[in-house]
């Protein structure tokens, strides 16, 4: 989201007349602007003692942020789907279900791929994941870039339509009679998944907020 070109005028004029940085976010925050506003506002000149505001230097790499959360939410999505369908076939193979026409061997070669395909993606999210916290300790605004917030946002969206997909498959068998020990387990594996998703992002976006309202203060 572009900074108002209003509100950093203001800030540059009340940086010219020696008003200071908190008196400044305070006047703002009285005003009904957003923290998170004054925040990107106040970071476009530079804390440094001058006669007139200096404009910060800022490097526009929005085509690498977004390439970089795009590979980073991808890695998550097909490590949930590879954990998912390995944790299902864990199951049809340690209780079997006599009305299926899988064998014990086909079965094995789908858990043999799922295992192989989870290492791969898990990792590569991990280590995605881990170089994203990095960014987030070195750059105090690549939480709050727009390619990050609205990928964490449809992944919170899709986790939260999974779960309540896996709640309407529960209850539909549930009432039909047919929820069996295996189908239970395979919706647990489904609620643990996204509701680990929705935890940690949940937890991430609370993070970042918290992070902006400690700054604006």
């Amino acid at each position: 989201m572009a900074t108002n070109q209003s509100l950093l005028q203001f800030v540059e004029k009340a940086l010219g007349k020696g008003q200071s940085r908190e008196d400044i976010a305070t006047a703002l925050e009285a005003a009904g602007w957003d923290k998170s506003e004054i925040k990107k506002a106040l970071a476009a000149f530079a804390p440094m003692d001058f006669p007139v505001p200096v404009p910060s230097k800022h490097y526009s790499l929005a085509a690498r942020d977004t390439v970089f959360y795009l590979f980073h939410f991808c890695a998550l999505y097909l490590s949930s789907w590879g954990v998912i369908f390995l944790g299902f076939n864990i199951l049809d193979f340690t209780i079997p279900d006599a009305s299926s026409s899988m064998n014990a061997d086909y079965i094995e070669g789908n858990i043999r791929y799922w295992v192989a395909w989870s290492i791969v993606f898990v990792l590569a999210y991990l280590v995605a994941a881990w170089k994203a916290e990095q960014r987030t300790k070195l750059d105090p605004n690549c939480p709050m870039s727009s390619g990050r917030q609205w990928l964490t946002y449809l992944t919170l969206f899709l986790a939260g339509m999974t779960a309540l997909g896996d709640l309407v498959a529960l209850i539909y068998h549930f009432l039909d009679g047919a929820a069996t020990m295996r189908f239970l387990l395979k919706v647990a594996v489904v609620a643990g998944v996204s509701g680990g998703v929705l935890l940690y992002y949940f937890r991430s976006i609370k993070t970042v907020e918290d992070a902006e309202a400690g700054d604006a203060a």
